[in-house]
């Protein structure tokens, strides 16, 4: 296993932990989005106070990923930027005005109408992130990006990123941020001893997981028709992780059903993962399939070595002080 194979699985475990974490605070606003900010104060104040402590560490993921992929492998990082830059400055748009509204609706002392301006701003801006990361994340999975093996792209800005593998992706990783931010809220009600609250987010825990399900069910069909590449490895090397993220889904929806909140989120946290590591292990070795592969993409190896080492040392620092940061704000009500 070489240098870039390890970069591989660090960015690949950074997206996951993102997923997980940022994409429930994604879910968040998804949840106004869909109650069309109808909630009751009780159920956003909720809302917020879960996700107030840790929501401005979470993108440090996002970012760690991005610079991990543009030192470690600028051909991949180039063609990305090239081909799929406009959903990526539509996501980061939305990060950047999701941040603003929440800390304008959170800290502010605007009027009634401002207020819920920046409510609105927080849940479209929530919900349409998700929807652009998902489609570049599909457009990507569909190996039909023109891409050349130098890194330039070949077709226009739109066809790209909205193929119908790309388009179901955006709106699966809405559902995916939906589930997590239910279930998770689920946990909180249920450590903060609120009834009211532990029944609304199980039921709600309970019907988008039957969504997904659905969904998944869905995706690996129009994976099969869309990606032949990606079915290819799926059935080479990623259908362990396919049962796996099966078996986690219908187990968390059966911890909610039985009131286990800290065993739910632990099933629906390994969904998602294996939906990740699923898509990665099955897409390896390329990057941007058919023709950029890690071998390809990569920065000479002593320049790989040397990352590997900054980030074991990054890695020492920072990781005991954000597990702290969770400890300080999460392990009671």
């Amino acid at each position: 296993m070489g240098p870039d194979d390890l970069l591989l699985i660090v960015m690949l475990s950074a997206l996951t932990v993102y997923a997980l974490l940022g994409g429930a605070d994604f879910g968040a606003g998804v949840w106004e989005f869909i109650t069309v900010l109808r909630a009751s104060d009780k159920e956003r104040q909720h809302i917020y106070k879960a996700i107030g402590p840790v929501w401005e560490a979470n993108h440090v993921w996002l970012i760690f990923v991005l610079v991990i992929l543009m030192n470690g492998f600028p051909l991949a990082f180039a063609a990305l930027s090239r081909a799929l830059w406009l959903p990526l400055l539509m996501a980061l748009c939305g990060i950047v005005f999701r941040g603003a509204s929440f800390a304008f609706r959170s800290y502010g002392q605007e009027s009634y109408r401002e207020r819920k301006l920046w409510e609105a701003v927080f849940a479209i801006a929530s919900t349409a992130t998700p929807l652009f990361l998902g489609a570049s994340a599909g457009a990507v999975a569909s190996g039909k990006l023109a891409i050349t093996v130098t890194g330039f792209y070949e077709a226009d800005y739109l066809s790209g990123w909205l193929s119908p593998l790309a388009v179901f992706s955006g709106f699966y990783m809405i559902g995916l941020c939906a589930f997590l931010a239910a279930v998770y809220l689920f946990r909180e009600a249920d450590q903060a001893n609120d009834m009211e609250l532990v029944e609304l987010w199980r039921q709600r825990s309970l019907l988008t997981g039957i969504g997904m399900g659905g969904g998944a069910l869905g995706g690996l069909i129009l994976v099969w028709l869309e990606a032949p590449s990606l079915t290819g490895g799926f059935a080479a090397r990623g259908w362990p992780l396919i049962i796996l993220s099966i078996g986690c889904g219908i187990g968390s929806l059966i911890e909610v059903w039985r009131f286990r909140s800290k065993r739910a989120v632990g099933a629906a946290t390994g969904a998602v993962a294996a939906v990740i590591w699923g898509w990665g292990i099955s897409q390896y070795p390329a990057i941007i399939p058919p023709v950029i592969t890690s071998d390809v993409a990569k920065a000479p190896d002593n320049v790989l070595w040397i990352m590997l080492a900054v980030i074991l040392t990054g890695a020492a620092l920072l990781l005991p002080a954000l597990g702290y940061l969770f400890v300080l704000f999460k392990s009671r009500p």
